[in-house]
């Protein structure tokens, strides 16, 4: 079971670039996108490309005051100041864009703000803008999300919707005043020695959302009130480009506290969140792209960063995935610090988090899917983390492990077989502290865990042994890796008796191999792609190029009239050609149109890497 075969699994990607090698060391040692290091090759040479396309929005030189005539927003903390900042919102638009601009002072703001193209919402220093907590001021519904579906339900405190240009800026605070009236929606728990409520059973009108979502109803009768108790998050931005957040500082959210749904070119930056209510996630990306986070505070009650593409049937039918995410150099404190789902039937891919720092965790890292949901996660990369030791909270015990990846999450309920898969993910240079669970990897029967690499992994000593369920050993790579300063042993496959890990010398070359693309056959059939490979150990490596046929790797877009499963239609692999398939560079010809999934295959001579591209052929 634990011999090492030669990692023969693929996604495509498209090439690559040989770089020099990389030493190993047991300590973290700190590298930003921009060092001039020649070492700084493999799949981190994806980032700079990421980021030259994010830009934050820029905006007219022109300012409108709230306190200024006509709109004469009253700054006492109890004189209803939104209607005032609505106006002034409105019209900078109309006049062409510019800021909004919110003096130091208290402003009751009874009810939603909705955010206009072109507007830079700008919070003087000392400024707070206290959000009421009557219900009925949030009212009637808008279209928004509730944990993966679409619902008509209270609009969130402040709402984007397919608008473009937009920013929420300054050196004030956002508070949603939700500890006492919002989130005593759901039951709460006593003795919380962080001041941090627990999950808690699902209501029934939550349930009723599943239900809504795997039943296909019709979104006009998805429509919510107080009586369905669906919290409100505190920020959203639906379907929504060129957004900046900046400086604020947001506390005591309704639920989650930003989320992006749908959206690009997103910058989130330079700010704090200290929001410890029930579900406080920090910020959910969901179903968006071309996101940078750096440079953040969390404090909250749940997730600090969580990354979805939707629920069961309606997120695979929309299919569509998060993907281009970079994380830098922010500190987390909250119930876990990167989540990956459980909402991710759209798939999540090509992520990437570094120097970063965790203390008062509940849980380290928290990878979550279940069958209902059929996720797909993949290049997903992680370096240069250190987290203190997991905070003994007793409501939450059996949550308390370090590094967990699960396929069986929020498991009740499950009524479909659609396998969720993560593959071709790598966590370098991890310093984690105290645990109940060090490391538990639970993959499924017919899709076992694959294509992770862990190198240079040390954790401090967990109360229970290491788990490992349904784990493809064969491409299952350990380097370096102790816990409790001992060498990496753990549970397998339901067993009694700790198993001594085996650990490498060698870990698969570290792929990159292009950006996404979307072809038009009316302009060309055939793109060129060029990319980085890093192999640690500087070993001579080959390349082969492939297309993904549809059926190899089949991705489920729900079920049928009849109950049978629906794959998603790739293209037909049969017809794409490389003009160099055993080399870095390549041309690629396609006959038509499509979507298409190209892999790029380095061998290092004991080990295979790899580095799948999406690409659109459109007629």
């Amino acid at each position: 079971m634990f011999s090492k075969l030669k990692y023969t699994l693929a996604l495509i990607v498209l090439s690559v670039m040989v770089a020099g090698c990389a030493d190993p060391s047991t300590e973290v040692k700190k590298k930003t996108v921009g060092d001039s290091d020649s070492n700084y090759r493999g799949s981190w040479a994806q980032v700079p490309v990421i980021l030259s396309r994010i830009k934050a929005p820029s905006f007219p030189n022109r300012t409108l005051i709230i306190t200024d005539a006509p709109y004469n927003a009253i700054a006492d903390g109890s004189t209803d100041a939104r209607q005032a900042i609505q106006n002034a919102i409105i019209d900078v638009s109309r006049f062409g864009g510019g800021t909004v601009s919110i003096p130091r002072g208290e402003y009751y703001v009874d009810g939603p703000l909705n955010l206009e193209n072109n507007v830079n919402l700008h919070l003087q220093e000392g400024s707070e803008l206290l959000f009421s907590s009557n219900y009925e001021s949030y009212l009637p519904q808008v279209l928004s999300r509730y944990e993966g579906t679409d619902v008509y339900n209270f609009s969130p405190l402040i709402y984007a919707y397919q608008k473009k240009n937009i920013a929420i800026t300054g050196k004030g605070t956002l508070n949603g005043q939700a500890e006492n009236s919002w989130s005593t929606w759901v039951d709460k728990a006593s003795q919380e020695d962080l001041k941090r409520v627990p999950g808690s059973v699902k209501g029934e009108w939550e349930k009723v959302v599943r239900d809504m979502n795997n039943d296909n109803v019709p979104l006009f009768k998805r429509r919510f009130d107080r009586a369905g108790n669906l919290r409100t998050a505190f920020i959203l931005f639906y379907d929504s480009e060129n957004i900046l957040l900046e400086g604020v500082n947001i506390i005591d959210s309704p639920f989650w506290v930003n989320h992006f749904y749908m959206s690009k070119n997103i910058t989130v930056r330079n700010m704090t969140m200290n929001s410890l209510n029930k579900n406080n996630d920090g910020i959910d990306i969901e179903s968006s792209q071309d996101v940078y986070i750096h440079n953040v505070d969390f404090a909250t009650g749940d997730d600090c960063i969580s990354i979805k593409s939707g629920r069961d049937l309606e997120g695979l039918q929309k299919m569509i995935p998060s993907k281009n995410i970079v994380v830098q150099n922010v500190r987390f404190l909250a119930d876990d610090t990167i989540a990956l789902g459980s909402e991710a039937s759209g798939g999540v891919r090509n992520i990437f988090i570094e120097n970063s720092e965790g203390t008062g965790l509940r849980k380290g890292f928290y990878f979550k899917a279940n069958k209902n949901r059929g996720s797909h996660f993949e290049h997903i990369r992680m370096r240069n983390l250190t987290y203190g030791d997991l905070a003994d909270v007793p409501e939450n015990r059996r949550k308390l492990s370090m590094i967990e990846v699960t396929t069986n999450y929020d498991s009740t309920g499950v009524k479909y077989n659609r396998d969720p898969e993560f593959k071709d993910i790598r966590l370098e240079n991890f310093i984690g502290g105290t645990s109940i669970n060090p490391m538990i990897l639970q993959g499924t029967d017919k899709i076992p865990l694959k294509d992770f690499v862990f190198d240079n992994v040390h954790l401090s000593a967990g109360e229970n042994p290491n788990a490992f369920n349904f784990v493809d050993f064969d491409t299952m790579y350990f380097r370096n890796v102790t816990v409790d300063n001992s060498p990496l042993e753990a549970l397998v496959d339901g067993g009694k008796n700790s198993i001594l890990i085996p650990q490498l010398t060698n870990t698969p070359p570290d792929v990159y191999a292009g950006e996404e693309k979307i072809l038009s056959l009316s302009h060309g059939n055939s793109i060129s792609f060029s990319g980085d490979v890093l192999d640690a150990e500087n070993d001579p490596m080959t390349f082969q190029w492939e297309a993904v046929p549809a059926d190899a790797e089949a991705v489920s877009m729900g079920e049928d009239a009849d109950g049978k499963n629906v794959n998603y239609p790739f293209g037909d692999a049969s017809t794409v050609r490389f003009s160099n398939p055993t080399a870095l560079a390549t041309e690629i010809t396609f006959e038509k149109p499509g979507t298409y999934r190209l892999r790029l295959n380095v061998n290092d001579g004991q080990a295979t890497g790899y580095h799948t591209v999406f690409i659109e052929v459109r007629l």
